[in-house]
């Protein structure tokens, strides 16, 4: 039986470590010098729960002391990258327990108001991976929607399907981006484009506005990741360690950590607005109809056509 999942682990002790073949959530591939995290829930197009960023976590520091792994590729399994974390309405009643699909609570009292679910058990994966040794690589096909655009925004490359979704239609009606991490790929004025309308992005327009590394056909993806991850492979690991730290450290004396907290500090403010709280229709619907009647109210009132455009239907129908 895997071992249960109780945090992020720090690996202080041998024995918090979860071995790789107990993972449930995400496959584990070591192919030296390449590394894959997959994830694993393709029914659902491979949202990120609680357990699946644990286990995303854990697996990412087992390869950063893999000296056989020199570059991490995080792709999806399925028709899609990921459609975001895990929203899965909690009905009244229902034990909230410490542990949600979403996170875990610290204090019901100070939850909403800290927005405890970004604010550690998210941002302490992606800072993670904006911290790890090793170059990341995403590989983007299908969705790649809110919670998943934060897991590949803070990749060190994003390696994008032409007819892939993406975007944070979240925005529209419950939210704001809680990392807003896109100014710092997009500028300023993309970024505000993109987060006051909630439009899809497909992967070429992606690319043609900063959010992506690289675009290539749907049918070509894999084979391009596979070939850009082993030609950085190539590169000394301690001189690439160098250069990623160095890049990083740029952002950092610009102001990215902090200006990445402050989005998280005002997320709670938006969440806390009038209509936020139990009467907000979305969760009305969600409770009462299930999550995809819920989509579908928001898509159709907002005009987001991530669901129900040409490329989204050809998305389905893979």
């Amino acid at each position: 039986m895997a071992k249960k999942k109780v945090g992020l682990p720090l690996f202080r002790d041998e024995a918090d470590r979860i071995r790789t073949n107990d993972f449930e959530e995400i496959i584990y591939e070591k192919d030296p010098p390449i590394g894959r995290i997959i994830l694993n829930g393709p029914e659902k197009r491979n949202p990120l729960s609680y357990a699946r960023r644990c286990e995303i976590s854990m697996a990412l520091q087992e390869m950063e002391l893999d000296d056989d792994i020199h570059v991490i590729i995080i792709k999806g399994a399925g028709p899609s990258f990921c459609a975001g974390y895990d929203i899965t309405p909690i009905k009244p009643g229902e034990p909230q327990r410490n542990v949600t699909a979403t996170g875990v609570f610290v204090n019901p009292d100070k939850d909403r108001a800290w927005s405890a679910n970004y604010q550690t058990w998210a941002r302490e994966l992606f800072f993670r991976i904006f911290d790890l040794q090793k170059p990341v690589i995403a590989q983007i096909h299908g969705y790649c929607l809110a919670g998943g655009t934060h897991l590949a925004g803070f990749c060190d490359l994003r390696v994008v399907a032409e007819n892939a979704q993406v975007g944070f239609p979240v925005i529209r009606n419950w939210t704001t981006e809680g990392y807003q991490y896109e100014i710092w790929l997009m500028g300023v004025t993309r970024t505000k484009r993109y987060l006051f309308t909630g439009d899809p992005m497909d992967g070429n327009q992606a690319y043609d506005w900063g959010w992506a590394s690289a675009v290539f056909p749907a049918d070509k993806l894999e084979e391009e990741t596979e070939k850009l991850a082993r030609k950085i492979a190539l590169t000394d690991p301690v001189l690439l360690m160098m250069t990623k730290r160095s890049i990083n450290r740029q952002l950092e004396v610009m102001g990215f950590k902090t200006a990445i907290q402050w989005g998280m500090d005002i997320m709670p403010a938006a969440a806390s607005r009038p209509g936020a709280g139990a009467d907000d229709e979305f969760r009305k619907i969600g409770l009462e109809k299930g999550l995809k009647a819920a989509l579908d109210w928001r898509d159709k009132k907002f005009g987001i056509s991530y669901r129900t455009s040409e490329k989204a239907q050809e998305l389905k129908r893979r």
